[in-house]
């Protein structure tokens, strides 16, 4: 008997462990268009980010893969085309000019595409950087909350992605576009080695598999109070300095991996 979907869902930079995560919760939920800026074959046989990041699975029919440049719009909107949502999980770090073409500019032609097809929820991701080594950066601060405003100073990556989040939020504000921005910083896996116990975490940190769960919940969460709301998408540490509780209110997400043995002996 066919599995009977609740949806189409667009993921766009789905090569990476994100991706892999969000494949793997949503695969048997929703038809899915998985895209990246390379085959998603050649994504799904590495190599590996970290050692133990995730790789994607290659999906079969109903679902469909492609490549998508998402600096070109003309890709993007073919792309949205006959989705029900989008997740935008592209990213890239390092190149002075590549990177405000996939960050900014990529979430510019993500989110004008969203509004040329009727699509109502896109799902953005990007970084909390929680501590960029200036005096305005959070990393000082405790019990910090989702809508603290984003400080990306001067490095690349923080500003770049921090550019791409206005701009759908601007889109969201102007066009009845509805955003959810999933940040995030530290991931790990949810399995914790005998070598790891009580040696602690990043106090921003969440497992491959709970961040994959959080799109889950982030499709199927009723109307937002405004139409760009902005998530901490990170697990409740005993450090305190990072609170999750918008995820638990509007999406219904907690994170079930609080990793209570790497802060116990």
């Amino acid at each position: 008997m066919a599995t009977v979907m609740d949806g189409k869902v667009l993921i766009l930079g789905a090569g990476g462990p994100v991706g892999a995560a969000a494949i793997d919760a949503l695969k048997d939920h929703y038809q899915l268009r998985v895209t990246d800026a390379r085959p998603m074959a050649e994504a799904a046989e590495g190599p590996r980010q970290s050692p133990r990041a995730p790789l994607p699975e290659l999906l079969g029919a109903p679902h469909e893969n492609r490549v998508v440049d998402v600096s070109q719009y003309d890709q993007v909107l073919a792309a949205v085309e006959g989705m029900d949502a989008v997740i935008n999980l592209t990213v890239l770090r390092p190149h002075p000019v590549l990177a405000f073409h996939v960050n900014e500019i990529g979430a510019y032609n993500v989110a004008k595409a969203c509004v040329a097809c009727g699509t109502k929820r896109l799902i953005h991701t990007g970084p909390f950087h929680s501590g960029l080594g200036y005096d305005s950066d959070w990393w000082n601060d405790f019990r910090v909350g989702d809508d603290i405003p984003i400080h990306p100073a001067d490095d690349l990556y923080a500003l770049t992605k921090y550019l791409g989040n206005d701009i759908t939020r601007i889109f969201a504000e102007e066009h009845s576009l509805e955003v959810l921005t999933f940040l995030y910083c530290h991931f790990r896996p949810r399995e914790i080695l005998p070598e790891e116990r009580g040696k602690g975490i990043h106090p921003y940190a969440s497992s491959w598999e709970d961040t994959g769960e959080g799109f889950l919940y982030g499709l199927r969460a009723g109307a937002m109070p405004s139409p760009y709301e902005t998530f901490f998408m990170c697990s409740r540490l005993p450090h305190d300095k990072y609170r999750p509780d918008k995820a638990k209110r509007l999406l219904g997400w907690e994170a079930k991996d609080t990793f209570e043995v790497l802060f116990s002996r």
